[in-house]
């Protein structure tokens, strides 16, 4: 029994002993997972304690009420509360009875909607009023009811500051943006636009929606587009800026000059954002800009034009004058004996006849003088053409014979008589005459012709067959200070003051002059008179009378006395009456009186205080029937012009147009006339002040240099003036040289194909060939004629004419008036630089050299 009792206990014994064996094998690795739970929630807790946020879990009692299970550390610190004294209590325990009322109003309406839910509020913490973003989510157990709540109350008061100061900035920036006139916005790194102020609807007359989205170079001109592509892709490659200056296209399609300013935005780590852009209009300052261009451009062909007008006026005055002095030089030594040889008597009428000459240049010059101020007024008188024709041919005939130009007239009896002056008509056509001889060669024909238009107006043409000249070289010829290019020294320059008086004369007669030409066909000149000239032998008019003109009350307002004293008095003798003003309030003190005025003609830019548009809007509130007509010197484009314009006013450019000036006085009359007026007015002067030309050295010749000039040279001379060949011709034979004497370039080259000469004078300006292809053609030709000292013989003074000469090879200079004394020096330095084995040009062959008294 004992036995069994034994066996019993030890069966007992050894299962208990494998039963713990077994419960500790199966144990481990749930106390393991037991373990890693703790030390999660461990970690859990950790990292929740160091949390700012407010973070705690309560508890549905089955009573329905809340009991906290857990908070972490802010939310006992901000309870004031230690864990033992929150956890497992309810919220009365530990928060203020009107906070502990409002989390659980809080709580329910969480556990009502059986979701979770998102609020801000502002809650008092120790007297500070504080904005708080509090967050609950449900958390429900096996049975699927809401079992506990987890709160997470977050305090944004400093973010909810921060985004509303973001927000304000924003507003201001943005206000900002669209306040001024520039383009503001942001591109992304390929260019797109971003973002775009409103400032684009005046600029670009787009809605800003549009142009998000749409890349910058979408509207850029296609010029501009390669430049602006750069700059852009400089900026994706991490260039900080790009300033830019291209064209926008226009919602209206026209073309806005734009200047771009565009930055890089990069964070705080180098890297690339986004950019940000301002582009501003500068299309006024382009125009701007292009104007004060055209202006410099004008300017400097004006002074251009008045240098090259101060050397064809040199020109001209010297040529008569090398005889005058030359030839009295001849008769003051008695060159060719006793005085009473009659030598001599040629001598003095060569001097007669260049005095002439020159009396009628100085005429031709104050008569352009008086036109420009408009003091040349008009007789009014039946004028013959067939006689003036015959007249005018009558005083060229002698010239025209030793040049070897016929002079062939056609008078149409219909085309006759006009009603003009005389005097002017006579001089209009022997200018034109004396114009073509000039530039018509020996054997070459000059027809002058009258005839009627189609409407009546009257056609008197002078045509040549001499060299003639480029089209664009025909007009400016008939402007003052003009004489078409000034390089062709072919045959001489277009008579400096004869055409631009001609052309004056005309628009004195209300008629036209214009020129036509072909380079080696010749040259057409017309004048054209209105038909309201053309008249029967008894004076009286052929074309339908017009309907008398009523004067008008003209109020003439003009800042520059001289530009105002003429305008004055050419409207007087127009027939108007005309007060004058120099500035607005002069005017001003005119319009308040009761004086009756048709018209406020007024310049725009007048001294500071009021310029003429301003005048003008002051003038129609005083008197709102008086017409307006304002002038401007600025491009027909300027703004202010534009201006005045668009206000409604006529502008007319500066220096006025004789024609359109009529036309708009016409207008404005009671009884209108379309036809051409009886009296036309001259150009006013220019609207600049003053021009002045840069002054220019003196003219040039050669120095002394020592040596004798031997006797018995061959010489060559090639002069078209016939007294000044005469004169030269003289000199050299009596000092015993062997002179050949020729007209023109093209017989020098012949000449000196033909025969050896030691020395060759060659004049510049000549018909056919002039001296400086004369020039070039010898020194073509073969060893040893191409060595033959050349020397210039010109009136032709500036520098850049010495310089010319040089270039073509010529190895001196003599100006006219000649100098005996200075030709025979430059002659033996010539020679002598021949003889030394040098090209014989002067020590001084840049110019710089000094002329004679």
């Amino acid at each position: 029994m004992e036995t069994g009792i034994i066996i019993t206990l030890a069966f007992g014994i050894g299962f208990l002993a494998l039963a713990l064996l077994s419960y500790g094998r199966l144990w481990r690795p749930f106390a393991a997972r037991f373990r890693r739970v703790a030390a999660s929630e461990a970690a859990l807790r950790a990292v929740f304690d160091h949390s700012s946020d407010r973070l705690f879990i309560v508890r549905v009692a089955g009573d329905g009420s809340f009991v906290a299970q857990w908070a972490n550390a802010a939310a006992l610190l901000a309870w004031n509360a230690t864990a033992e004294r929150v956890e497992g209590k309810g919220l009365s325990a530990f928060l203020p009875p009107a906070l502990a009322e409002k989390t659980t109003r809080d709580l329910q309406s969480c556990v009502d909607a059986g979701a979770a839910t998102r609020f801000e509020e502002e809650c008092v913490v120790h007297g500070v009023t504080r904005r708080w973003e509090v967050a609950q989510t449900p958390i429900r157990g096996g049975d699927g009811a809401i079992a506990m709540l987890s709160v997470n109350a977050r305090d944004v008061t400093r973010r909810n500051e921060a985004e509303a100061a973001f927000r304000d900035s924003e507003a201001r920036c943005r206000l900002l943006a669209d306040s001024v006139s520039d383009i503001v916005g942001r591109l992304d790194l390929n260019g797109g636009r971003l973002s775009c102020s409103d400032s684009v609807r005046a600029c670009l007359g787009c809605d800003p929606a549009e142009m998000i989205g749409r890349p910058l170079v979408e509207r850029v001109h296609p010029d501009d587009l390669a430049a602006v592509a750069d700059g852009v892709s400089g900026l994706t490659r991490g260039q900080p800026t790009m300033t830019a200056v291209y064209r926008l296209r226009h919602a209206d399609g026209r073309w806005v000059w734009i200047e771009a300013d565009i930055r890089l935005v990069m964070d705080d780590w180098g890297k690339p954002l986004e950019c940000v852009s301002v582009e501003r209009d500068i299309t006024a300052r382009k125009v701007m800009e292009a104007e004060l261009y055209d202006a410099r451009q004008a300017a400097d062909a004006a002074s251009r034009s008045k240098s090259e007008f101060l050397a064809s006026l040199s020109h001209e005055l010297r040529t008569p004058m090398n005889a005058v002095i030359g030839f009295a030089d001849l008769i003051a030594r008695e060159s060719e004996g006793p005085i009473n040889n009659p030598f001599y008597k040629d001598f003095a009428l060569n001097i007669r006849d260049s005095g002439q000459h020159l009396l009628e240049l100085i005429n031709e010059i104050l008569d352009n003088v008086r036109a420009e101020a408009g003091q040349l007024v008009l007789d009014d008188e039946t004028v013959d053409l067939e006689q003036a024709t015959t007249f005018a041919i009558r005083l060229l005939s002698q010239r025209a014979g030793r040049v070897g130009v016929q002079i062939v007239a056609s008078v149409d009896p219909a085309a006759r008589y006009l009603r003009g002056d005389e005097k002017r008509v006579r001089q209009i056509l022997l200018n034109l005459l004396s114009n073509a001889m000039k530039h018509t060669p020996t054997g070459g024909r000059v027809d002058v012709e009258t005839s009627l238009d189609a409407d009546g107006a009257l056609r008197l043409l002078v045509r040549d067959n001499g060299t003639g000249t480029g089209e664009s070289d025909a007009t400016p010829v008939l402007r003052a200070f003009e004489r078409g290019d000034a390089s062709d020294n072919s045959a001489g320059p277009r008579r400096a003051a004869g055409l631009p008086l001609t052309r004056r004369l005309m628009e004195l007669h209300g008629g036209t002059l214009t020129l036509s030409s072909a380079q080696g066909q010749g040259t057409v000149a017309m004048a054209r008179f209105a038909p309201d000239r053309v008249a029967d032998e008894a004076g009286r008019t052929v074309a339908p009378s017009l309907a008398p003109r009523a004067s008008l009350s003209i109020l003439m307002v003009e800042d520059d006395p001289t530009i105002r004293d003429s305008g004055v008095a050419l409207l007087r003798n127009w027939g108007h009456r005309v007060l004058g003003a120099a500035n607005a309030n002069e005017a001003l003190a005119i319009l308040r009186q009761s004086a009756p005025l048709d018209l406020l003609f007024s310049d725009i830019v007048m001294p500071p205080g009021m310029n003429g548009a301003e005048l003008a809007r002051e003038a129609r509130r005083l008197r709102p029937d008086l017409a307006v007509l304002l002038a401007s010197g600025f491009a027909a484009h300027a703004v202010i012009a534009d201006d005045a314009a668009h206000a409604g006013y006529d502008v007319i450019a500066k220096p006025y147009d004789p024609a359109e000036l009529q036309q708009r006085l016409d207008a404005l009359r009671p009884t209108a006339a379309s036809a051409s007026s009886t009296a036309a007015l001259a150009s006013l002067p220019p609207h600049s002040r003053s021009s002045q030309v840069a002054p220019t050295t003196a003219p040039i010749v050669a120095a002394p240099v020592d040596g004798v000039l031997p006797e018995g040279l061959r010489i060559l001379v090639a002069e078209d003036v016939e007294m000044n060949r005469l004169l030269v011709v003289t000199l050299l034979k009596q000092a015993k040289h062997r002179v050949v004497a020729v007209e023109d370039g093209a017989a020098a080259v012949a000449a000196m194909r033909r025969h050896a000469f030691d020395l060759v004078l060659m004049d510049v300006n000549m018909p056919v060939m002039d001296g400086l292809d004369a020039t070039r053609a010898i020194r073509g030709m073969a060893d040893p004629v191409n060595r033959t000292p050349i020397i210039a013989l010109t009136a032709n003074t500036f520098p850049e004419d010495v310089a010319r000469c040089r270039a073509v090879g010529m190895n001196g200079y003599v100006a006219k008036p000649i100098d005996r004394t200075v030709l025979f020096r430059e002659m033996s330095r010539c020679l002598a630089g021949q003889a030394a084995g040098t090209d014989g040009t002067s020590p001084h062959a840049n110019g710089n050299v000094v002329t004679q008294a």
